[in-house]
């Protein structure tokens, strides 16, 4: 096989890999605080895309213009989420309420959009869609590339917020023990909501970004919630770097596994190195306990 090709399909899997780095952090960044597992996660970047597509149409504002305003409306409205729904459902004797609350969520915000714009597949038009750029032979799409620069600079203001904010402390010991937080005075409701606001305001970004090379449409989120869980189980539930790696990983694996083993085959591929992961995980979890 050329190594050219493999050399393409490898970079085209970087740049991928970056929104499903980014779908992953805010999963584990959620999880990582409120120890919840969010299966909402695809339909709130599916919000954050049609938050982008309706500042497109109807402002006119560019994909990675409006990142910053798709950021502050997804935070306020993981917030609402968080303060109406979430927090009233979390019971001390067991997760399930949380469980079934965020499935029935993600169907609702689902079938809500359904309803609104319809099945229709709609998309933007930046103003860097049809621009490559050509390194050492190799074709690079620059809304795929700047899309990947976006996830790096999350990444690093991520890491700057938890270790040098006031909030990004108060997040850290919340994660570490809550009631040990709660004792020292930090109000871990408050903590919660920004908590899920942030990762809300992460999927947005990764929608935004999205938007500028694919379409959305209401069922989006199913195909990037699967990718999001695969992605924190890569790289560690609760990691939020893990998930960095693990997204990058898994866009790698899809291209070039569709290169090598045909694109019709690429999701089959995916998901068999999801469960051999998940039996080597466990395994080694056995073996470490026993000794």
């Amino acid at each position: 096989m050329n190594a050219g090709i493999l050399i393409q399909a490898l970079i085209n899997g970087i740049m991928v890999g970056g929104i499903y780095a980014m779908i992953g952090m805010s999963l584990n960044l959620i999880f990582g605080v409120m120890k919840i597992v969010n299966f909402c996660q695809g339909e709130i970047l599916m919000v954050g895309m049609y938050v982008t597509y309706l500042l497109y149409s109807e402002l006119g504002l560019d994909p990675f213009v409006a990142i910053p305003l798709v950021a502050v409306i997804m935070f306020f409205f993981g917030v609402l989420v968080q303060v109406s729904l979430i927090t009233r459902s979390i019971k001390e004797d067991g997760d399930q309420n949380i469980l079934f609350l965020t499935c029935c969520l993600g169907t609702l915000l689902s079938n809500l959009f359904l309803l609104v714009f319809k099945s229709d597949y709609r998309t933007v038009q930046s103003v860097f869609s049809n621009q490559v750029l050509t390194v050492g032979g190799m074709n690079i799409s620059v809304t795929r590339l700047l899309g990947f620069f976006v996830l790096c600079a999350v990444t690093v203001l991520i890491f700057l917020m938890l270790k040098h904010t006031k909030l990004g402390k108060q997040i850290r010991a919340t994660s570490q023990n809550a009631v040990g937080a709660q004792v020292t005075g930090i109000k871990t409701k408050f903590v919660y909501a920004c908590t899920y606001g942030i990762g809300s305001a992460i999927a947005g970004i990764a929608g935004a970004c999205l938007m500028s090379y694919y379409y959305v449409f209401p069922s989006v989120g199913n195909t990037y919630g699967t990718r999001s869980f695969i992605v924190v189980t890569m790289g560690g539930l609760g990691s939020v770097f893990g998930a960095f790696f693990g997204g990058i990983a898994l866009g790698v694996m899809e291209t070039v596994g569709s290169v090598v083993v045909g694109a019709a085959f690429k999701d089959t591929l995916v998901f068999v190195a999801f469960i051999l992961i998940l039996v080597i995980k466990e395994n080694l979890n056995i073996r470490r306990k026993r000794g």
